[in-house]
């Protein structure tokens, strides 16, 4: 595949998985045995399912876009934006209703049209400290 063809990859996990919460479409994109090795998941689409589906309940309006995306070989990195609003629990935090915004950076391997490896770099301290789970600067 082209490294086009795998930037396309990239878009569409984001788009149709993220941005429209069409879960099962982790059935398509990501190899049977993928893996995600920062994270202790089980392996292939489920893995995927699990994370978006406990992000999606509690930040259901979740909107991603991608700032940057650069490929090259079976390589595919993208740095996002994030906006959303907390309406469901988060990580034991209760929703808040407050408006969160942070980044994230991804990295996907692809082998034959599909995502077999992947890893992320969210800027979950910012994300806890706008939901209230961790004081902001000043705050006690």
């Amino acid at each position: 595949m082209s490294t086009e063809d795998n930037k396309a990859i990239m878009r569409r996990m984001i788009e149709e998985i993220w941005n429209q919460g069409r879960l099962e479409v982790a059935d398509e994109l990501f190899a049977p045995d993928a893996t995600s090795p920062g994270l202790p998941l089980p392996p292939g689409p489920e893995g995927v399912k699990l994370v978006a589906g406990m992000f999606l309940s509690a930040f259901p309006d979740l909107r991603m876009e991608i700032e940057d995306i650069i490929a090259e070989g079976d390589r595919v990195v993208g740095r996002f934006t994030e906006t959303a609003t907390h309406l469901g629990e988060f990580m034991g935090v209760p929703p808040t209703g407050k408006p969160v915004r942070f980044t994230e950076m991804g990295i996907l391997r692809i082998r034959d049209g599909q995502i077999v490896e992947s890893w992320y770099v969210l800027d979950q301290f910012g994300l806890m400290q706008q939901i209230g789970a961790i004081p902001g600067p000043g705050g006690a």
